[in-house]
């Protein structure tokens, strides 16, 4: 087994093909052609079959160049580099051996010329030109004249229209000239009277859809008793309503609800239902600072609801004042 492999080795080198240094020149302008045309897959298979052949020269025997047709043979697209290389190896045999002349195969290089010929442009068709944008002044110039020459034309048909209802002797006796103009002058006034009286319409509709004021006296309910039935800026807003309908009364309810309800969503105060009034003042921590303004809210609303049947309008603004006293420290501090 071991003298098979020697013969073997020995008979290898014998095999490989052996061909002329011209010929191997025009094998790599081969190569270069097939690279340039895009014809990858013939290219590989000629460089695999070149890369094993040897190459008789002047200067002596020499194998072929594997490293490039190597590359070549494993290359995965046409690249420009390799077509360089070639051409750069072929320069180089030229110049070693000077009177090598190597063509190119001559139906592959009018085939690839073919293939880069630019077609000429086929006569006649036409050329499209992107119309020139119109001015908005210009437009709206146009579509006015439109518009008035529609009405014109609208006028003189309501004209002809009237005029038909003259007698036949009018027409004839030569007088339809001024008459037309009399007309002309009415249907005007009409058109005038129509467009003032639907201006006058609009103004009127417009005036009625403006909003109206808050209602003089807003209702109250039994949910009024309960701080918890609005947050404290709906009790601000609803005693400034009882307070412009004259019901200061129930507007200094409003306000002393809008202090406990700050109260409440600050934290410093806590909802029960069964506390009374100076008990949610005892709950409040002496190192507070407007706890004085509460007491005093306290007992003040606590004489105007429940030792009154009516209140004064200063005593509405004396509640208001202290409960907006509180609601802005409780809502400062928070």
């Amino acid at each position: 087994m071991k003298r098979v492999l020697a013969i073997l080795l020995i008979a290898l080198p014998a095999m490989s093909q052996t061909i002329s240094l011209n010929d191997y020149v025009g094998a790599l302008a081969r190569l270069q052609s097939l690279l340039a045309s895009n014809q990858l897959a013939t290219a590989q298979d000629e460089a695999r079959k070149l890369a094993t052949a040897d190459v008789n020269s002047p200067h002596g025997r020499f194998h072929a160049d594997s490293a490039l047709l190597g590359e070549i043979a494993n290359a995965k697209r046409a690249d420009v580099q390799l077509q360089q290389r070639i051409a750069v190896t072929i320069d180089e045999i030229r110049r070693v051996a000077p009177g090598i002349t190597a063509t190119a195969d001559p139906k592959l290089l009018n085939r690839v010329a073919n293939e880069q010929a630019v077609p000429e442009l086929a006569k006649g068709g036409e050329l499209r030109v992107t119309p020139a944008t119109t001015p908005l002044s210009e437009r709206i110039a146009k579509s006015l004249e439109a518009v008035w020459n529609w009405i014109l034309k609208v006028l003189g048909k309501i004209l002809d229209w009237i005029l038909d209802f003259l007698p036949d002797s009018v027409r004839r006796s030569g007088a339809t000239g001024g008459m037309r103009w009399i007309v002309a002058a009415v249907v005007a006034a009409i058109v005038l009277l129509i467009v003032f009286l639907a201006l006058e319409v609009r103004r009127r509709a417009r005036k009625k859809a403006a909003p109206a004021t808050e209602s003089i006296a807003p209702l109250g309910s039994q949910a009024d008793a309960d701080p918890l039935s609005r947050g404290a800026s709906e009790w601000e807003r609803y005693a400034a309503q009882l307070a412009q309908s004259e019901r200061f009364r129930e507007a200094i309810r409003a306000w002393y609800h809008a202090a406990l309800v700050s109260c409440y969503a600050a934290g410093v105060l806590h909802f029960r239902k069964s506390r009374t009034n100076w008990e949610y003042v005892a709950a409040l921590a002496p190192s507070l600072a407007w706890r004085p303004e509460f007491i005093s809210l306290t007992r003040r609303f606590e004489r105007e609801w429940y030792g009154s049947s009516q209140s004064s309008i200063d005593a509405y603004d004396d509640c208001r004042q202290r409960a907006r006293t509180v609601i802005d420290n409780v809502r400062g501090a928070a």
